[in-house]
């Protein structure tokens, strides 16, 4: 009656599992923070309502998040071209190595399988098709 349900579960506790890595103390910690989260998306070149509406949460939590971000040097912040009350955001290069350590880091706590698997680009493609069933779209 939940096939659906049920397996969307599992897939949350995998990736959960897949998500974690171990901090410079040895303690486990998630990769995916909402940091690498928001940072993935302005790679993406979302705006911020788009980020707002994809993360679900409030427009001060973005706000004072971004503003860290932007004094670790992560990220640039600017305003609109036509709108200056629109924030935009740009990846900084020490953003990019921060996110790219985090990919790093999810990409090697999966099983032992090589990008170049079989395997590993079936389970690619069949997350791709399950993101856009999500989506409500129709996969090829």
């Amino acid at each position: 009656m939940y096939e659906l349900s049920d397996s969307l579960i599992e897939l949350r506790l995998a990736t959960r599992r897949a998500c974690m890595c171990e901090s410079d103390n040895g303690a486990k910690k998630n990769t995916l923070s909402l940091k690498t989260k928001v940072l993935f998306l302005i790679a993406k070149n979302y705006n911020s309502r788009e980020i707002l509406s994809t993360l679900l949460i409030a427009k001060t939590n973005l706000a004072l998040l971004t503003r860290e971000m932007a004094n670790e040097g992560l990220i640039e912040k600017t305003k609109g071209e036509i709108d200056r009350r629109e924030v935009c955001y740009a990846l900084t290069a020490k953003g990019a190595q921060y996110l790219n350590e985090r990919k790093k880091s999810i990409e090697d706590s999966l099983p032992t399988i090589s990008a170049n698997d079989e395997g590993y680009k079936k389970a690619v493609a069949l997350i791709e098709k399950a993101i856009l069933l999500m989506d409500g779209k129709i996969p090829d």
